[in-house]
């Protein structure tokens, strides 16, 4: 058997596995998973899950858990009008699309509670963009690394086939 017949499987059975087992998960984390707290505002709805189930690690981790312990600071001594300065400073100063994606998501949820939800839907079209563009950035920079390897693959190819 050919061994691509195996890897199409292979393949699909990787990437269900991580879906089958959030379906399956208990309610608590384990203790040695990276923890990010839901929002405790009940309007977050699948953003809110998105947030749980994110995986972060170094340095992106420790910043979204500072900002988490911040958030909930402003929010606790009725300064959150300030939330949205800091959130433009967590945009000026973070490559993380992770992150940013997270910070332009509360953006736009703060944007919305004064109902300026045309300000809000442009942070979350801004959001998109950056998402789209890193996206692609992503896509061409496989594309080459696999014609880099094609071409690899051809010079080293024996003569005398």
């Amino acid at each position: 058997m050919p061994r691509f017949d195996l890897l199409a499987p292979a393949l699909a059975l990787l990437l269900a596995s991580p879906l089958a087992m959030a379906q399956d998960a208990p309610s608590m984390p384990p203790t040695n998973a990276p923890q990010v707290q839901s929002s405790p505002h009940p309007d977050h709805g699948a953003m809110g899950h998105h947030m749980r189930s994110m995986r972060m690690h170094g340095p992106e981790l420790g910043a979204l858990a500072d900002l988490r312990a911040l958030e909930r600071l402003y929010r606790e001594t009725g300064r959150d009008k300030e939330l949205s300065g800091l959130y433009n400073e967590v945009l000026a100063k973070s490559q993380d699309p992770q992150l940013r994606t997270y910070v332009y998501h509360q953006l736009a949820r703060l944007q919305a509670k004064p109902a300026n939800v045309d300000q809000a839907i442009a942070t979350l079209r801004k959001s998109l963009s950056e998402n789209l563009a890193n996206e692609a950035k992503m896509r061409a920079e496989h594309e080459r690394t696999r014609a880099q390897w094609k071409q690899h693959q051809g010079a080293t190819e024996p003569a005398d086939r």
